[in-house]
């Protein structure tokens, strides 16, 4: 998938911590298959330095622990 001018990819509404991407989030997101914890952890990670630092990492650890719960549940 690529870039074009006139592709919703080559936009972004609220800033440009994607847009400047080689390969966006989403992109990766939607090719691979990934749920959406999955995709929130990835875009939260690839994001931080750009976005929201130390709090976007917050979120991809919430993520992943909101992912390990569903995937992995107890049955205390």
């Amino acid at each position: 998938m690529t870039k074009s001018e006139d592709s919703a990819l080559s936009g972004q509404i609220g800033g440009d911590h994607y847009k400047n991407m080689a390969i966006q989030p989403m992109q990766y997101s939607m090719k691979n298959n990934l749920n959406a914890c999955q995709h929130t952890a990835i875009k939260y990670v690839t994001r931080y330095k750009t976005k929201g630092g130390k709090l976007d990492l917050e979120k991809a650890i919430h993520c992943i622990q909101m992912l390990i719960e569903m995937e992995y549940p107890t049955n205390d």
